[in-house]
């Protein structure tokens, strides 16, 4: 209890004082040193106690703050975590296109800081839409690694890469990784059936532990699996359209041509009426019509392949225009909607396929009415620029919002009774392959006003 020097001196010289009254024989003298020993004696031992207390409290204080450092770096690594997840889902959101699905795959695998993230997939719905290498698996081998992760009473794997599920990694990859997270993904298209498995591994052993919380990656993996069931049904559906359409163009094509030499015949006959011949051309005219809308459509399949070959002439654009609103317009002059044409130079000659260029306009110009109320004005100009000739057709309509960051892509409609969605799709398309394209402003209640400009012959 001589902690602290200057107490311990008091102590040192009460304690000789009371040696030497003792010896002199002063009994108050003794007494008085006695008390004022005893009270310093109380002090260091109070002064004791509070150190204590002051070192206890001083040892709660620095558990508290390393308490307090550790939640504070669990909380920045859960705003980080989820920062990642936010990321994670947006990316996924972004992809359009099974093709790219590796290079998503690989920014997934930066992002979450794994040095494994690989996404298997069914072999046989998924790899003939997908880029050749892509990991693919068999069906009883993804059901084999589902029972056994599910019989873990778990909808995902984590732990051991040693322990893994058989198949999952190879023997040298669970060698060079510690810990994994391997997750079955339902096909949301087919019940009770697997899409594929995501496995992430890390070279941290405590990367991946059996008493982690993973719904945030569970949901992830869900998402995930979602969004690549969906694209390669799409996928399915947009090859299954185009099978049925080229079929059904090569069908056509026998029973129409059988179709039309009934008319010609007849034509020939001496036993009809002006009249009727007069309407044997219509009809006529109508089949041969359809004939080469039917070798348009194989045509445009051609254009998308990239494998058409055009075989550019003069055509007059202004003979076109009057041609599609003489046979076209008639329901549109009944609604007093009127074709307001203005051509720069008559005749007005641009290089490329008739037909192709008729379809064009046609489909412009039909969509323009198509738009417009009764009372309203279509216009349409045919302009000179510098190197190209020049097609705008214009309507008093904003097109609607949902449409106006699609409007020129495949089967792409919006309120119309009837509506295939290829109109504005052939157009660009038509007008990319004689090496033009078509634009489209419109908005703030000023209508709207397509520009196709082809290059000048």
């Amino acid at each position: 209890m001589n902690g602290h020097p200057l107490l311990a001196a008091v102590l040192g010289q009460l304690q000789a004082l009371e040696r030497s009254a003792r010896e002199e024989q002063i009994p108050l003298l003794v007494g008085q040193a006695e008390a004022l020993r005893q009270a310093v004696l109380g002090l260091l031992a109070d002064r004791e106690a509070v150190e204590e207390r002051a070192m206890m409290a001083a040892l709660r204080v620095e558990k508290l703050e390393a308490a307090l450092e550790r939640n504070k770096k669990l909380y920045e690594g859960g705003l980080r975590s989820f920062d990642r997840f936010r990321q994670g889902f947006q990316l996924v959101e972004e992809l359009r296109d099974l093709e790219r699905l590796p290079q998503l795959v690989e920014q997934l695998r930066r992002l979450f800081r794994v040095g494994l993230m690989r996404l298997s997939l069914e072999r046989v719905d998924f790899e003939p839409l997908l880029p050749e290498g892509f990991p693919l698996m068999e069906r009883g081998c993804l059901g084999d690694i589902a029972a056994k992760v599910l019989a873990g009473k778990a909808k995902a794997y984590l732990g051991s890469t040693a322990q893994a599920p058989a198949g999952v990694l190879s023997e040298e990859e669970a060698r060079r990784w510690r810990s994994c997270f391997v997750y079955p993904l339902k096909d949301r298209f087919r019940e009770g059936e697997w899409a594929g498995v995501l496995v992430l591994a890390d070279a941290n052993s405590q990367r991946y532990r059996p008493e982690m919380a993973t719904d945030y990656m569970e949901h992830f993996s869900d998402v995930l699996a979602s969004a690549v069931s969906g694209l390669a049904e799409h996928k399915r559906a947009e090859n299954l359209r185009e099978d049925v359409e080229r079929i059904a163009r090569h069908d056509l094509k026998s029973p129409l041509s059988a179709f039309l030499t009934l008319p010609q015949m007849l034509l020939e006959s001496d036993n009809i009426t002006a009249r009727q011949k007069e309407m044997i051309r219509l009809m006529l005219e109508a089949g041969r019509r359809m004939q080469n809308m039917i070798t348009l459509s194989l045509s445009i399949y051609r254009m998308e392949r990239g494998e058409y070959d055009l075989d550019a002439r003069p055509v007059d654009a202004a003979g076109l225009v009057r041609s599609i609103w003489d046979e076209s317009g008639g329901p549109y002059r009944a609604s007093d909607i009127l074709l307001e044409f203005v051509a720069q130079e008559e005749p007005f000659m641009v290089r490329g396929e008739e037909l192709l260029c008729y379809t064009m306009l046609a489909n412009l110009i039909k969509n323009a009415l198509e738009a417009s109320s009764p009372g309203d004005r279509v216009g349409v100009n045919l302009l000179r620029e510098d190197g190209w000739d020049v097609v705008e057709v214009r309507n008093v309509r904003d097109v609607p919002e949902a449409m106006r960051g699609c409007l020129f892509e495949k089967y792409a409609t919006h309120g119309k009774l009837g509506g295939t969605g290829l109109g504005g799709y052939s157009a660009r398309l038509i007008a990319r392959t004689h090496g033009g394209d078509v634009a489209v402003s419109t908005g703030n209640g000023s209508g709207t006003t397509v520009r196709v400009r082809l290059p000048r012959g």
